[in-house]
């Protein structure tokens, strides 16, 4: 080893950290209430074909999903549904299908806990504009399942395999304002803020109001936002920003962003985060 290389290796070294070191996540990525983290991270099952289509299946046939799909609230049912849409009047082709659907709850690393069903259908013929499906009815509390799909011949021989994961998880209202800085906002500015839905019931943003400290007493301040959520509602986990001027000649002192929203059962929201400005 020549001395040469040992003097490029320091370097080496320290670009790899700094290739490694973690990127920080962008404002109001709300990158912490991922629920469909322990989803994402398991063994890929195979996918619906595009559009459903089964390319051994008689024309018109189809495979779709019946129920929610990947984060269920408070348990429901899901499973698969074969459909013909081929014209009425189309002669029935013989299918000669053994249909196995298969529910399996499982670890948050993907590992097999126990078998919660299986279902069976000998399907001979499926007529145009009919449809067969087999569902399974989750409980409430939370778990992680996958669910599957297998179409054979009467001989035995696999045509079709597909499936999903799905997470059950409980209803839970939970919200948080965040802001990119909270002291030294100058007059005249635009302050961002992050509305983020930390828990997993659905919800709208309505308005905004912008207070300042006067001695012990929270007084308004007139100033439109300069873009708002109020059409935007947010999913489990999901955050959107929104913009409010501050006014050029607002005083020196500490003020309170407020904005309130509703849940999809009509629960009223609230949250609030103060400030400093110059």
């Amino acid at each position: 080893m020549t001395a040469g290389s040992l003097g490029a290796a320091p370097g080496a070294s320290a670009a790899k950290k700094k290739a490694t070191a973690t990127v920080p996540a962008p404002f109001c990525s709300n990158r912490g209430t991922n629920y469909l983290a322990p989803v994402q991270k398991l063994q890929t099952i195979p996918a619906l074909p595009e559009a459903g289509v089964l390319r051994f299946a008689p024309e018109g046939t189809t495979l779709g999903v019946t129920g929610p799909q990947g984060l269920l609230i408070g348990g429901s049912s899901v499973g698969f549904r074969l459909t013909n849409s081929a014209p009425e009047g189309t002669p029935t082709k013989a299918l000669k299908w053994v249909v196995l659907e298969r529910l399996i709850r499982l670890t948050d690393s993907g590992q097999k806990l126990h078998p919660s069903g299986l279902k069976r259908i000998d399907l001979k013929q499926l007529p145009a504009g009919k449809h067969r499906g087999l569902t399974f009815p989750l409980p409430t509390s939370p778990a992680v399942y996958s669910v599957e799909m297998t179409i054979q011949n009467h001989r035995g021989r696999l045509l079709g395999r597909y499936g999903e994961y799905v997470r059950v998880v409980e209803r839970k209202v939970e919200t948080g304002l965040s802001l990119p800085t909270y002291d030294n906002v100058p007059p005249g500015s635009t302050l961002e803020a992050c509305f983020e839905n930390k828990g997993t019931a659905t919800m709208t943003p309505g308005a905004t109001t912008l207070e300042h400290l006067d001695g012990t007493t929270w007084k308004p301040v007139n100033t439109p936002t300069t873009y708002s959520l109020a059409t935007r509602t947010l999913g489990p986990g999901e955050s959107e920003k929104l913009g409010i001027a501050i006014p050029s000649r607002a005083l020196p002192g500490l003020y309170k962003l407020t904005v309130t929203g509703v849940t999809d059962l009509g629960e009223p929201i609230t949250v609030a985060a103060e400030f400093g400005v110059l």
